[in-house]
């Protein structure tokens, strides 16, 4: 199971920054997490910094 650790520490930072910032989580085979100003796509939700952490966790808890 992955432990998300590198994009935790990230949305963690981000978040302790105050950073304006969204993200989008591609859930499929190949997840992927893209940060908004980086690029787009409409059919991915958004989230911030805090969202997509809460996000994790709740997966994280799901998967065990």
């Amino acid at each position: 199971m992955k432990k998300y650790k590198s994009i935790k520490w990230i949305l963690r930072r981000q978040i302790e920054s105050n950073a304006n910032t969204f993200w989008t989580w591609d859930k499929s085979v190949n997840e992927n997490f893209t940060c908004i100003y980086l690029a787009y796509n409409d059919a991915l939700p958004i989230y911030t910094p805090s969202q997509l952490l809460d996000e994790i966790d709740i997966e994280l808890k799901i998967k065990k």
